[in-house]
């Protein structure tokens, strides 16, 4: 064991200079990245959605946006390119901004803004922080500030544009409702004008008019047969008799005789023969009495003297004539005014079902304007309780404040890594060149690189002063390199190009801000 011990520990100083080759150079850099990274300060401030003011049963605010999708829609908004650069250009978080390119500006303040959302305490309620990390801590209270002024912004602008459009919506909605429902009312009024005889209102009053022209036009139709008939009686017994039945009034005794005998004579025809002896009978008797008759009045016969009879007949026949006339012209007339009030009847059906689909359109359009007109109302409540802030709104709970103490770098981690980096790296180069360069130290390398077990190992035998030599050369070179090489590092980082900006630069390369 203690053979071993001493075997890699006389390998360990024959590879000394190449050691510290290897673990100077990574050590003295990440001690000197250590001291040369600037301090980065974190400030952050805390939001929170609040719950509206005015209970949801009373009044209810028109944007019902979730929260979660409020949260993310603002957070996408605020990174978006152009605010990131405008706020970097008035606060300027970064020390060499003004050689960063624009993309690189946008990429170092989204890397350096974190923003977390989490569930409040208050059912609904969600928290949201918001962090930036700077080299200057009042770089990173200037930043958070213009971030909250944005959101803010933002969510109010945000709530009252969605109230307001709803609200504008719903007015342009009630608007053209109206004027639609305006457009139909003069429809159907346009409609019952031009078929106000044939609508179905009046369908019940048009069909007793027209049972009441029916009985008048019937009761035409008899009077005329009735006029008629007295006309054909009159010019019948004129004929027969030579008087006019119906004049007693103006006849003598003996002619109303006459003319009775003469009814009698025409009932007697009807029933008996012409030479039935009551007929003949009949016939004598009158012609008697006519005889009498014109022998009292002076007169040979009756028809050559003046007939009275044939004047009434003729007044008489001249009024039923004016009568019939009358008539006549009253049957065109009630028969004029009965096809009027049929076609009127046949056509109440179509307008009746025209009369419904125009009215069943209004009624929709009253329906959607009656509904429109509510939400206008729950719109204007809504854009109302938006613009006085008290529906839903995002509220500070911890504003930023400037940082004292950075979170980074920390130094010492730092250091301690770069030290067990080099001495990882430094002692594994050596371990690779050991096994793989193939040099024999010891007489187990014969046995296993040769197959042979030698006698007897005889080391290389040095004098005392290349002993010396040898140790003097390796002292000399491990000390060049453990001091020489920290110094041309430092003056390196001094004076041509800090390793803090190295490694930046480098980082950048790979795609990584520091």
């Amino acid at each position: 064991m203690i053979s071993e011990l001493r075997f890699y520990l006389t390998l360990f100083w024959r590879r000394l200079p190449l050691f510290l080759l290897i673990f100077v150079p990574i050590a003295v850099g990440a001690i000197l990245l250590a001291l040369s990274l600037p301090p980065v300060y974190r400030a952050q401030m805390r939001l929170v959605v609040e719950s509206s003011q005015i209970p949801g049963n009373l009044a209810q605010s028109t944007v019902d946006t979730p929260v979660q999708e409020q949260l993310e829609l603002f957070q996408t908004r605020l990174m978006t390119r152009d605010n990131l650069l405008s706020i970097a250009d008035q606060v300027r978080p970064f020390r060499d901004q003004a050689t960063m390119s624009p993309d690189q500006i946008v990429q170092a303040m989204r890397a350096a803004t974190v923003i977390r959302s989490t569930a409040g305490t208050r059912g609904q309620a969600l928290v949201m922080t918001v962090s930036f990390d700077s080299q200057y801590p009042a770089a990173t209270v200037r930043v958070l500030d213009a971030y909250l002024t944005f959101i803010l912004n933002e969510d109010a602008q945000y709530r009252s544009q969605r109230a307001g459009q709803t609200q504008e919506f719903f007015q342009q909605e009630v608007d053209r409702l109206g004027m639609a429902m305006s457009e139909q009312g003069a429809k159907i009024v346009a409609f019952k004008n031009q078929n106000a005889d044939a609508l179905p209102d009046g369908l019940q009053y048009r069909r007793d008019l027209l049972l009441s022209l029916q009985d008048r036009v019937t009761q035409n139709d008899r009077e005329r047969a009735g006029l008629e008939e007295q006309r054909q009686r009159l010019l019948q017994a004129y004929e027969l008799t030579g008087r006019v039945t119906g004049s007693g009034a103006q006849l003598s005794p003996q002619e109303q005789r006459i003319q009775q005998l003469r009814d009698e004579l025409s009932e007697l025809e009807s029933v008996y023969a012409p030479d039935s002896p009551r007929v003949v009978s009949l016939k004598r008797r009158i012609a008697q009495l006519e005889t009498a008759f014109a022998a009292s009045s002076g007169s040979q016969t009756p028809g050559e003297s003046a007939d009275p009879a044939k004047a009434l007949l003729d007044a008489q026949t001249a009024d039923i004539d004016a009568r019939l006339k009358q008539l006549a012209e009253d049957h065109d007339r009630l028969q004029t005014q009965l096809t009027s009030v049929q076609e009127q009847i046949d056509r109440t059906p179509g307008n009746a079902v025209t009369l419904e689909s125009l009215q069943r359109d209004y009624d929709n359009i009253q329906s959607q304007y009656n509904r429109a007109t509510d939400s206008l109302a729950r719109a204007s409540t809504g854009e109302r309780i938006e613009t006085l802030s008290r529906g839903q709104r995002m509220s500070v709970v911890e504003r930023a404040t400037q940082p004292s103490v950075p979170i980074k770098p920390n130094r010492k981690q730092l250091v301690a890594l770069g030290l067990f980096a080099g001495l990882a790296v430094a002692t594994g180069a050596l371990l690779a060149l050991e096994f793989l360069s193939g040099t024999i130290h010891r007489s187990r390398d014969l046995v296993a690189g040769l197959g042979i077990t030698p006698m007897v190992t005889i080391p290389m035998m040095r004098s005392n002063a290349e002993v010396r030599a040898i140790r003097m050369r390796r002292i000399g070179l491990s000390l060049l390199i453990g001091i020489v090489l920290p110094l041309l590092l430092w003056g390196i980082h001094t004076y041509y190009i800090p390793f803090d900006e190295l490694a930046r630069k480098v980082a950048g390369r790979i795609g990584i801000i520091l």
